[in-house]
């Protein structure tokens, strides 16, 4: 179990850090939310409550606000 933890350390790290200095328009951000099962309104709505509505978001940020 030790050795499956361990390697999701290492992949969620690897993910966060490749994600440094990218930005991520609206429509883009979105989808990375769809890719973590995130699509009804409700979550939408929350994303936007939380990061404001912009045309443009920090990789990292979004990335933190799925829990990173």
């Amino acid at each position: 179990m030790g050795e499956l933890f361990s390697y999701f350390i290492l992949m969620t790290d690897t993910y966060y850090d490749s994600a440094e200095d990218i930005k991520l328009d609206q429509d883009r951000a979105l989808q990375e939310l769809a890719r973590h099962g995130l699509t009804s309104n409700a979550d939408i709505t929350e994303f936007f409550v939380d990061m404001g509505e912009h045309s443009e978001y920090d990789a990292q940020e979004v990335l933190r606000w799925l829990g990173y």
